[in-house]
């Protein structure tokens, strides 16, 4: 019985993280465009989970919230922050944050 309860959660993980391969790709494609529509220059070429957490949607219904982050800059010289956010398998919002640039450091 415990070889079938640690296959069980092996399984999971490796589902869960295959899960995870598949938004990072496609966070990283969002941004790609979306940085691309906007003429600014998506900064070292990648995107990073900033947060996971599940969320209650209804009665007994839980869903998970992903949200990736992206560096992005207009001149080459400046910094700014981006973001992909996915609920469930949905993508909820692509931002382009140009309020705030990034501290230079």
């Amino acid at each position: 019985m415990n070889d079938v309860v640690i296959l069980l959660l092996l399984g999971g993980i490796a589902v869960f993280w295959w899960q995870q391969d598949q938004f990072h790709r496609r966070a990283l494609a969002l941004a790609r465009q979306a940085c691309d529509r906007a003429e600014v220059q998506l900064l070292d070429d990648s995107v990073g989970m900033r947060r996971i957490r599940l969320v209650h949607r209804r009665a007994f219904e839980l869903q998970i919230v992903r949200t990736f982050g992206f560096e992005f800059s207009q001149t080459g010289a400046n910094r700014y922050s981006g973001s992909v956010v996915f609920a469930g398998r949905r993508v909820q919002a692509v931002d382009l944050d140009l309020s705030q640039p990034l501290a230079a450091g």
